[in-house]
């Protein structure tokens, strides 16, 4: 396994734990809030283990587990504000748009993945549901053409 990779599952379960202990700090008071971001960071850093043991072992594992992944993300970041009958189809949506992005750009889509839900998060504590979701969706976008140009440069230097 690279070491870059290493540190970027590293600070993506610390940007997801981070979030997390935003989000939850009024609800659940500081001492809760740090420690269900450690949580948070803990369960990434697991996915992703499970998600890189996978990859060793089945590839198309690999691929399911990532779309339940990022579908699990999508709807429990989606369920409070617009209820199970429309975070279903969203999360399905993102399932699939995330498993089709792993194919190209490998677990750089699940972090996009995880960067939205984040943004998303963090905007809703500000903002209505609508720009929260356009400014997710355009996250989300945003960093899967960043993972793109990324995974290019990559390959085109090897």
């Amino acid at each position: 396994m690279d070491i870059a990779l290493v540190v970027l599952i590293g600070l993506i379960a610390a940007y997801a734990g981070g979030v997390a202990a935003l989000v939850l700090r009024r609800p659940l008071g500081p001492a809760r809030a740090l420690a269900a971001g450690a949580g948070t960071a803990a369960g990434v850093a697991a996915a992703f283990a499970l998600m890189l043991l996978l990859a060793h072992v089945w590839f198309p594992g690999t691929l399911i587990v990532v779309a339940l992944f990022a579908g699990a993300v999508a709807y429990l970041t989606l369920l409070r504000d617009l209820g199970g009958a429309k975070a279903g189809p969203a999360a399905l949506l993102g399932a699939l748009l995330t498993g089709g992005s792993f194919v190209f750009v490998s677990y750089l889509a699940v972090m996009a993945v995880l960067g939205a839900a984040g943004v998303y998060l963090v905007l809703r504590q500000w903002l209505r549901i609508r720009p929260a979701l356009l400014l997710m969706g355009g996250t989300l976008g945003g960093l899967l053409a960043a993972s793109a140009a990324v995974f290019a440069v990559a390959l085109a230097s090897m």
